[in-house]
């Protein structure tokens, strides 16, 4: 799973370039399709087998050499936990036996495009691989068996799937009645025998390999509407032409990936920037991290055609506002038309009315989250901010302008007050928040400083529309809030409280309050408190290679056991907010550090929902890791985009603001880190940021 980096002195080179040379080609730095491949897995520590993608659907193997788990056009959601691995929803699998038994996979490796497991067998090496059609409804197989022995071997193969066939060069057939489609498979090379049973056709060959010899055989699904045979048509055209869909699933991916960092390309209405360093874990971080998002990335969805899911396994569409708007500037360079389609939709969406938006059923979800006032907020805020798109603030967004949106979602804090004579906001109850921290509730720390910055910036935007009176009003307000937050510290020990509303103060040692309060109210911290909660965050979240959400030493702790915002693991986007913070607050080595360790977790492809500590010793520092299944997470989430984002606002200082030149974020600071990142949009036009020994600077795009 290494991704190889340049030579030194090639990268030091491209970096340090000056202006007037031409920046280099994307493919030329980007990593490959097989670079970017996870290391072979066992089956039997991962707990997420590898999935596949192709922008319209999601599939996940099974532990098997063949099976794969398949919900098209629905919601693949695991349906239970069995031994802290998902058992899925799915039509019916297809099944492969060597000498009459069905085997489990050995080992098993994710790339992008496809899946790859692989076990031996009585001497024979059996190697499966899984693509889905790009952007088509169906499954492409193809198994490989290889003889690496000094004698001639003999076994019999059998493939079995759901449905009947009439005879050996018909497809088979399967009708589904939830969800109702037609299944069709065929295979590229009519097998030897087919046998009919009642549900399934088993396809069997006799198989002779001669010392180092081996053979393929090659299957094909399609699928369409129960009441049309489309699928039969792609079935075959797949299955006569197999070489050519197969090769094209991996270059159109490819093509795809490319896509993402070009400038003026034809797919995206921007592009990522291009990350050139010799530093190969941060390398590794940021093109993974982009990845995450192209992975989920859906262009057949009814509300847009350029849609960033939050992750597969759910409802088809679904759109999480928190998860989404933590990488809200890398989603501003990549697709800002898409991006501001869709902000309209979630502005004239009630922000107490539901967590997450169907982008194909253009419905909000139940329920509400304490965050979505503020994610609302910062997606708007970020495409303002990268784009420079100032005419958007004054657009009539249904019953309000822009800016009266953000300016509603900004204090919207104070009707949330139970008690006029404190200035905090109560955000109600665990499902409102954290979800599995019991105490963790009512007036806490980290959206109320969210409160604080909204109000700021919204109090520039009045100011820039010469709205003194109203700027300013907010502008006290934000600091009468700033205040109140501020008596939440708990001074020395680097944590705040929560009030709760019998005014009891509740300790909290959760990493979100760090990450909140030390971003949007950097300046209303003292330097002591500063220190305190760094030294927190290092004496009690971080381990060698990833980070607890909440401290061992939490009161909830023995209680509050899932991964993503427990004690044993963390959502995957908490390592990047909290080492942006540290940056923020002056940890520049020990946050590029942390950052660097990190790297190690990407052994499984990309970014989860969460990574858990696991085994016996998940308790210590160096415990292994893995992609979290308990507290039903999922196997990819876009929160992973938190990682590159941090590339470009921490490591190159990338921070834009609406009607104003280009401010770098601390840019005297050397981030111990050698890099530049090409073609960086900036309102309109594009910039180059170096990073390296005497800090970070901007230079004219290539």
């Amino acid at each position: 799973m290494r991704i190889t980096p340049l030579l030194p002195a090639v990268m030091f080179a491209l970096w340090v370039a000056p202006s007037c040379l031409a920046g280099p080609a994307p493919e030329d730095v980007i990593p490959s399709l097989d670079e970017l491949g996870s290391e072979w897995l066992d089956p039997a520590e991962v707990v997420h087998m590898p999935s596949l993608h192709n922008f319209h659907e999601m599939a996940a193997c099974e532990p098997t050499l063949l099976g794969v788990n398949y919900n098209p056009g629905g919601r693949l959601f695991a349906a239970k936990l069995v031994s802290h691995r998902l058992e899925y929803d799915t039509l019916p699998r297809v099944e492969l036996r060597i000498n009459g038994k069905a085997r489990p996979a050995q080992s098993c490796r994710w790339f992008p495009h496809q899946a790859v497991r692989r076990a031996v067998i009585d001497g024979v090496e059996i190697e499966t691989t899984v693509r889905l059609v790009f952007e088509a409804p169906g499954i492409l197989y193809r198994v490989r068996l290889a003889n690496p022995g000094q004698r001639t071997t003999e076994l019999s193969v059998e493939i079995t799937a759901p449905g009947a066939a009439v005879g050996a060069g018909q497809p088979i057939v399967y009708q589904s009645s939830e969800p109702r489609m037609r299944v069709e498979h065929r295979f590229a090379r009519a097998p030897d025998r087919l046998t009919v049973t009642d549900a399934t056709t088993a396809a069997a060959w006799r198989v002779e390999l001669a010392a180092g010899e081996a053979r393929t055989l090659e299957l094909v699904m399609a699928h369409s509407p129960l009441d049309s045979a489309a699928d039969s048509t792609r079935a075959s055209e797949w299955a006569n032409d197999f070489a050519g869909f197969w090769d094209a699933v991996q270059r159109r991916w490819a093509e795809r990936w490319l896509q993402a960092f070009t400038p003026g390309n034809t797919h995206f209405s921007g592009h990522a920037p291009l990350l050139v360093t010799d530093d190969p874990a941060i390398r590794q971080i940021y093109y993974r991290s982009v990845l995450t998002l192209l992975v989920l990335h859906r262009t057949n969805l009814a509300m847009s055609d350029r849609v960033f899911i939050t992750s597969g396994e759910r409802e088809r569409g679904f759109v999480f506002y928190w998860d989404t708007s933590m990488w809200s500037k890398l989603f501003a360079l990549l697709e800002p038309a898409a991006m501001k389609e869709q902000l309209k939709l979630f502005l004239e969406a009630d922000p107490h009315g539901g967590f997450v938006y169907n982008m194909d059923t253009g419905k909000q979800g139940p329920g509400w989250y304490a965050a979505n006032d503020m994610t609302m907020f910062r997606l708007a805020n970020s495409y303002l901010a990268v784009t420079g798109d100032e005419e958007f603030l004054h657009e009539q967004v249904a019953d309000r302008t822009v800016i009266d949106h953000l300016e509603k979602l900004a204090i919207g804090w104070r009707k949330l007050r139970r008690d006029p004579s404190v200035a905090l906001a109560d955000y109600g109850e665990n499902e409102n928040l954290l979800e599995c921290a019991p105490r963790y509730i009512h007036r806490v720390p980290s959206f109320n400083a969210a409160n604080v910055w909204m109000m700021r910036v919204v109090a520039d935007y009045r100011e820039q529309s010469g709205q003194h009176e109203r700027a300013s009003q907010l502008r006290g307000w934000a600091d009468e809030v700033a205040a109140a937050v501020n008596d939440l510290y708990k001074p020395g020990d680097g944590v705040w409280h929560a009030l709760h509303r019998d005014g009891e103060r509740v300790e909290l040692r959760h990493c979100y309050d760090f990450v909140c309060v030390g971003r949007f109210m950097t300046d209303d911290l003292p330097p002591q408190t500063k220190r305190e909660m760094v030294d927190f965050v290092e004496r009690e979240l971080l381990a060698h290679h990833w980070m607890r959400a909440m401290s061992q030493r939490d009161e909830a702790a023995q209680i509050s056991d899932r991964p993503d915002h427990g004690p044993m693991g963390a959502f995957d986007a908490w390592p990047a907010l909290t080492a942006n913070t540290m940056c923020r607050l002056g940890a520049w080595d020990e946050a590029v550090s942390f950052i660097r360790s990190t790297s190690t977790v990407l052994n499984e492809g990309v970014y989860g929902q969460a990574h858990e500590f696991y085994g016996p010793d998940r308790n210590q520092p160096d415990a292994p890791l893995r992609i979290a299944a308990r507290g039903w997470c999922l196997r990819e989430c876009v929160g992973g985009g938190a990682f590159a984002e941090w590339v470009i606002e921490s490591l190159f200082g990338y921070t834009p603001e609406l009607g104003r030149d280009l401010q770098l974020l601390a840019p005297q600071q050397p981030r111990g880190f050698n890099g530049r990142l090409y073609n960086v949009g900036f309102h309109g036009r594009s910039v180059d940021l170096v990073s390296d020994a005497s800090g970070v600077r901007t230079l004219p795009a290539d």
